[in-house]
């Protein structure tokens, strides 16, 4: 399974009954991205490779908030629209050391 199609199943199979639970959610999907870039990144690799993993990452995470946004069920409509707005990258480039890290790749 790809990330994308996982952050969707982990968006489906939760309980989205409170504010908190939502922000747990976001919390999920973002360490879950975490998790697979720093799997794939290396210290010795280029830094080029390094900016080309993480801009999949972003990529993937715009492919998971498409999905959410056609699914059938509203409630993923919502959620689609909502991570759309906080996307992975939005919430990764917040953190200014990590913006400083990326865009020096």
């Amino acid at each position: 399974m790809f990330l994308d199609d996982e952050l969707l199943q982990i968006c489906k199979e939760a309980e989205l009954d409170t504010s908190e639970s939502i922000q747990a959610l976001n919390i999920a999907l973002c360490s879950k991205c975490e998790l697979y870039y720093k799997a794939r990144i290396k210290p010795e690799m280029a830094s080029s490779q390094a900016k080309r993993i993480l801009d999949r990452v972003f990529n993937l995470w715009d492919s998971f908030v498409r999905q959410a946004q056609k699914d059938e069920d509203k409630t993923m409509n919502v959620l689609g629209e909502l991570f759309e707005v906080h996307s992975f990258k939005a919430q990764f480039l917040k953190n200014q050391t990590m913006a400083d890290i990326y865009n020096k790749l």
